[in-house]
């Protein structure tokens, strides 16, 4: 009953750590020490990567553990590294008799891990990571260990990319703010210099573009200073301008411009 009481914990540990505060790199460091507790393995660590596979954040239960999966990810080789670009379980049950990745194997022996295995973090068809488990004796992972550590991996995969998700989300509805004040910034420096200028929206709008570029000014800062009046753009209320007439739809406009 122990074991289920801690299994259940760990998922939602998991879980709320996903939703709180930690980063990537603190992320897979709570999934390491819970896989390390939970899991028949000396030692563990979890590597997480973006959409290219390329490796974003690592973290391990001891630092040992973690120059090994440092080694992984600069040499791009490894039981690690293969399961992130397989998106499936590698290792091996002896790595004295092990002739692949020859850099993580020699240095795995030499401190002190005799086997090592592998589990990918996927979610949604993607993957998002890898967790290694290592331990000093020799053998395969137990069958309840693998279901267990896979469970604990699909899990962090979800909340990997869901706070992914949220956090380009977030982002989008960011630039989008952004986007909808610049606009209503140079419309309304547009009404204010038409004022001044006795001019149409249009031709105030080409004193504000022109400057803009003669100074290499981005069109949003100019429309603010024209709305505070500020000294550097005060000569643009003289600025030579038609007189005010039928109003013409404005132009289309960029704030690169």
């Amino acid at each position: 009953m122990h074991r289920e009481v801690a299994l259940a914990s760990a998922f939602a540990a998991l879980a709320d750590a996903g939703i709180g505060g930690l980063d990537e790199t603190e992320y897979a460091h709570a999934l390491a020490l819970r896989c390390r507790d939970l899991l028949a393995v000396d030692e563990a660590a979890a590597l997480l990567a973006d959409e290219r596979l390329r490796v974003q954040a690592l973290a391990a239960t001891t630092d040992t553990a973690r120059e090994l999966t440092i080694l992984q990810a600069d040499t791009v080789e490894g039981p690690a590294v293969e399961s992130l670009r397989s998106a499936m379980c590698s290792g091996s049950a002896d790595l004295r008799h092990e002739s692949r990745w020859a850099a993580f194997t020699a240095s795995a022996l030499n401190t002190g891990f005799t086997s090592a295995h592998t589990l990918p973090l996927c979610g949604n068809g993607q993957v998002v990571g890898a967790l290694m488990l290592l331990r000093h004796g020799e053998g395969s992972l137990a069958d309840t260990d693998r279901a267990i550590g896979q469970a604990l991996a699909d899990t962090a995969a979800a909340t990997v990319l869901s706070r992914r998700t949220l956090g380009s989300t977030q982002q989008l509805a960011g630039q989008l703010q952004t986007a909808l004040h610049t606009r209503v910034t140079i419309e309304q420096a547009k009404g204010v210099l038409a004022t001044r200028l006795n001019s149409d929206l249009e031709s105030a709008f080409e004193v504000m573009r022109s400057f803009a570029r003669r100074t290499r000014r981005r069109l949003a800062g100019v429309a603010q200073d024209v709305i505070d009046d500020a000294p550097s753009v005060r000569h643009l209320a003289t600025a030579e301008a038609p007189r005010r007439g039928r109003q013409h739809e404005p132009r289309p406009y960029s704030d690169a411009s």
